[in-house]
């Protein structure tokens, strides 16, 4: 149960990690590449062509998170303990995620990585904004699953009687012991008749 309570958890904070490492991309470049023109050069030489289906990509997260603060929500509801992602390490993901993408945009589009990518100013840019983009996401998943949990909980006592409601204990049937073969008419079983020679 520990396990499906973490697996929800992702379920709220991975769109949003995704969503942060999207946006520190977008505004690197915006923010290197002031002019319009410029940066989609810019983009189209650098592998980042597939940036136009980054919409779907976020409707798609969003759906998930959608999804996932209803399960949390419902869990909520259940009464079940709150569980939120363990470690806050999880915020060294999307720097990671995004040298790897950088390099693999790269390898994709021109077949190989100059050594120079390092020092270019978006790169390093869009390094730098992954850091506080993932901590903001990690906070407001935090923040969205406690929100979902206490949405749970309040529909969990709206759903509580205002009046008690008398239960019954439960009947219990407890079999007759069976009455020995006398008391039911029958005779004992007689000995065996002895045999005449």
């Amino acid at each position: 149960m520990p396990e499906m309570r973490q697996r929800l958890a992702w379920l709220s904070t991975a769109p949003l990690m995704f969503a942060g490492l999207i946006a520190g991309h977008l505004l690197a470049y915006r923010l290197v590449y002031s002019d319009a023109h410029a940066r989609a050069d810019a983009l189209a030489r650098s592998g980042h062509a597939y940036f136009g289906y980054v919409p779907l990509a976020l409707w798609v997260s969003f759906g998930v998170l959608l999804a996932g603060l209803a399960l949390q929500a419902t869990t909520g509801f259940r009464g079940e303990r709150h569980r939120p992602v363990k470690s806050p390490l999880i915020v060294l993901l999307p720097p990671i995620a995004f040298v790897v993408q950088e390099l693999a945009e790269r390898v994709v589009h021109t077949g190989h990585v100059s050594w120079t990518l390092v020092v270019q100013p978006a790169f390093l840019l869009g390094l730098a904004f992954q850091l506080p983009f993932a901590l903001a996401a990690l906070l407001i998943a935090w923040a969205l699953d406690s929100a979902a949990r206490a949405v749970g909980r309040a529909l969990r006592e709206l759903a509580r009687p205002a009046f008690p409601v008398l239960v019954s204990a439960p009947v219990r049937l407890v079999a007759a012991p069976r009455p020995a073969g006398l008391a039911r008419g029958y005779g004992e079983r007689a000995p065996p008749f002895a045999r005449r020679p």
